[in-house]
């Protein structure tokens, strides 16, 4: 296969700057999810590496050769688009093998090729349908097929279980994996959906207003997002943040949030301000009868678990997991087990705490 390097793009329509000085590696086999807001650039992207676009500064580089200002035909590259983009005149067989005609292939061979892309996917039965008597997730293996028929040396994937019910994207996204590991090919797939990103990705890139804010395992960004930004981006339900602050006491430091005190070590910490936005994720806050006392404000039941709100003082809701929903205006002792702590200045991460003693 192939890897891909994206070394300094910078893209601009009019007076927009729509890519600001972007590079990422993504290595042979790897699937790098590209994970950003609506408009943070992540299409645009895609389409500089796939040659539909065309970047004002920077290359692109597959398989080492710099292939910037190459046309799509010729980059050895397959894509697969958020919306239908096959033929509607063609049947499912058609379809697929339309690549192989247009480059020319022996028709015996891009028979073998069609039979074999559409065994792996099991979707044979769908041959002789069009595609308007498909359902969207058949659809969206046909294009697969499509781009795979051609034997890319990339796969480049946008946005496409977008149009799928919450269910059959669980599935879809499943499929996909399995797809990319089997065939090994290198992949950059774009999204907006968190989950999708965190299921799928060997390591994510998070987007925002066209630059790439940090790069990393899912595991990584999840445990230490560089920013507010990635932290509300990455996880469901998103990050909480609540006013707290900053206590030096050599040779470490104690965060405070309302009534509860977190002792902390990480150095970034002499970084901050008095005051700062602490983070917590619903497992880092837990029932503890000995803690500080609230009061249960929000209470979901989500089926193996339930997300709920607690008031620990005015203005300052810490989310928690528990087994079993709480009623409102229960009151709950509680402890915070492992924070994030951020600038109120531009956002940016000063420590994570994990395994925290109060």
């Amino acid at each position: 296969m192939a890897t891909v390097q994206i070394e300094r793009v910078t893209m601009r329509r009019d007076e927009t700057l729509i890519l600001d000085d972007v590079s990422l590696d993504v290595g042979d086999g790897e699937l790098l999810v590209i994970l950003g807001a609506s408009g943070a650039g992540k299409t645009a992207l895609l389409r500089v590496v796939a040659g539909l676009d065309e970047a004002d500064e920077g290359r692109i580089l597959i398989g080492g050769a710099d292939v910037t200002k190459v046309a799509t035909s010729n980059r050895e590259i397959a894509m697969v688009f958020q919306e239908n983009a096959l033929y509607p005149f063609m049947d499912v067989r058609r379809n697929i093998k339309f690549p192989l005609e247009i480059r020319k292939t022996p028709a015996e061979e891009a028979d073998a090729r069609v039979a074999a892309e559409t065994r792996v996917l099991e979707i044979e039965h769908l041959l002789s349908r069009r595609p308007d008597q498909l359902s969207a997730g058949h659809q969206q293996l046909v294009q697969a097929a499509r781009a795979l028929v051609r034997v890319p040396a990339v796969f480049l994937m946008d946005e496409p279980l977008s149009r799928l019910d919450a269910h059959l994207r669980v599935l879809m996204r499943r499929e996909l994996r399995l797809l990319q590991q089997g065939y090994g090919v290198t992949t950059l797939y774009v999204t907006n959906d968190p989950e999708e990103a965190m299921a799928m990705a060997d390591r994510l890139a998070v987007v925002e207003a066209g630059s790439v804010v940090q790069v990393g395992s899912p595991l990584d960004v999840y445990r230490r997002p560089a920013s507010m930004h990635v932290a509300s981006l990455v996880g469901n339900p998103p990050m909480t943040f609540v006013p707290g602050r900053v206590v030096a006491d050599t040779p470490g430091f104690w965060i405070e949030v309302g009534p509860i005190r977190v002792r902390a070590w990480d150095p970034g910490l002499s970084r901050a301000a008095s005051a700062v936005e602490v983070g917590l994720r619903p497992e880092e806050v837990v029932l503890d009868p000995a803690g500080p006392i609230g009061t249960v404000t929000q209470s979901q039941y989500l089926g193996s678990w339930a997300l709920s709100s607690v008031e620990v003082a005015p203005g300052v809701e810490l989310p928690m997991r528990t087994e079993a929903p709480f009623g409102l205006g229960d009151e709950v002792g509680v402890r915070i087990v492992g924070a994030h702590v951020f600038s109120r200045a531009d956002g940016a991460a000063l420590g994570h705490i994990e395994g925290a003693v109060s």
